[in-house]
């Protein structure tokens, strides 16, 4: 009778509309997402982020935020341990390929990897086709000039796309001296942007298989002993390369005091510009000297997934979607960085300001040389910097320039173990 009465009051709470509790939907699963933060740039990702769990409540991707000095050697660790996140931003994706997953077999866009800068693209790219991830963001070396400095001096800036770093160097002295400015033309202290004004002379610190070294070729040289000289000719100021201090120094705030015409650093710039100069003059963005070739060289961030997660696919749809056109071009307005899709460098972004500044640069992405993009090699940091501090001597004529990039060789071959 009981089973009887329990049926009959089922039937009836059924029939009612009310029934039994359905199935819980199963719980959405989580994806570990290692992100380290120059500044913007984490705002912009929390937002895509957000909309991405929105779009797709089976994933709750969980953002993770590391600083830079500790990413490298702690993602190493826990992959190591068997603990890796799902995927992670990256400077340098090479040193990670052991522990990354390849994303081909889960892609459900199979023309996805043509979408990107191909050259940036051979960083994530294993030695049979893998693709572990993809270039994310794009930095770019390039100059600044003050035009208001210009127009002062009666000194028209060059129509020419292509205007040698020597030209570049003249005209400023020129503005210089006609203005009572303290300086003329000024580089970062870093072996990246001498990479940058050197690829212009055909010179490199790599081979191109980035398994050599060129530092001691004739291109490099001879790029290298232009920058010397201008230092010693007065053109670049030995405040910044030789004014006692170690390690990286930036010429911004001279430009930013409206006391130099002329500044070689980069796009991560314009923020701060944009904040600090205001209308106290104008400034724009022009193209890297072009000698033997374009010069400038390549930065930016990678966004790479570990083979040791348990949603492959459910990765690779995320790193789909922050590369896509849409997610991409949001991303790069709201960083101000450059984009790594060929659609959005062919057809520009409209950034919230200083868009044509940040349109030169994007606009030089494609004259870059392909020697420039050995920069993503893992060991470039620790030989640029060797290269920095040699090169620094000879400005300081302690050495011959010949002797500096022999030193400098010598021991860059340590660093890359090379016999």
């Amino acid at each position: 009778m009981r089973r009887v009465v329990t049926l009959a009051v089922t039937l009836a709470l059924l029939a009612a509309g009310i029934g039994v509790p359905a199935a819980a939907a199963p719980a959405p699963t989580p994806l570990r997402f290692v992100w380290f933060t120059d500044g913007p740039d984490l705002a912009a990702i929390q937002k895509l982020v957000a909309q991405f769990n929105a779009a797709n409540p089976d994933v709750r991707v969980e953002l993770s935020v590391l600083p830079y000095a500790q990413l490298n050697q702690l993602l190493l660790t826990q992959a190591a341990a068997g603990n890796a996140p799902d995927l992670a931003r990256v400077s340098e994706p090479g040193r990670f390929f052991q522990y990354l997953l390849d994303m081909r077999p889960y892609l459900s866009d199979r023309a996805f990897r043509s979408a990107f800068i191909p050259s940036a693209l051979k960083a994530v790219e294993g030695d049979h086709g893998e693709l572990y991830g993809i270039p994310h963001d794009f930095t770019l070396n390039g100059p600044f000039v003050n035009v208001t400095l210009f127009k002062k001096a009666g000194i028209a800036l060059p129509a020419d796309r292509c205007v040698s770093w020597e030209t570049w160097g003249k005209l400023a002295a020129q503005v210089r001296d006609a203005t009572g400015v303290p300086f003329a033309m000024a580089v970062d202290r870093s072996g990246h942007r001498l990479d940058g004004f050197i690829q212009s002379f055909g010179g490199s610190f790599f081979t191109p298989d980035g398994k050599g070294l060129r530092i001691t070729s004739p291109e490099t040289r001879k790029g290298v002993e232009a920058f010397v000289r201008m230092h010693q000719e007065g053109i670049m100021p030995l405040e910044v390369w030789a004014g006692g201090g170690q390690g990286y120094a930036a010429a911004n705030q001279y430009f930013i005091n409206g006391q130099l015409p002329f500044y070689l650093s980069g796009n991560w710039q314009v923020a701060q510009f944009h904040d600090n100069i205001g209308d106290k003059f104008e400034w724009k963005a022009v193209f890297n000297g072009c000698e033997k070739q374009y010069g400038g060289m390549p930065g930016g961030k990678f966004i790479v997934a570990f083979a040791q997660t348990k949603a492959p696919a459910k990765v690779v749809r995320l790193i789909e979607f922050l590369g896509s056109k849409e997610a991409m071009r949001q991303f790069a307005r709201e960083s101000l960085f450059l984009p790594t899709r060929n659609d959005l460098i062919k057809e520009g972004i409209e950034y919230p300001y200083a868009s044509d500044v940040m349109n030169t640069f994007l606009k030089g992405i494609p004259l870059l040389p392909e020697t420039s993009y050995e920069n993503y090699n893992m060991y470039f940091g620790p030989v640029a910097n060797e290269v920095r501090d040699r090169v620094t001597q000879a400005i300081l004529g302690e050495i011959s320039v010949d002797e500096a990039l022999r030193l400098a060789e010598a021991k860059s071959r340590e660093i890359m173990g090379i016999k």
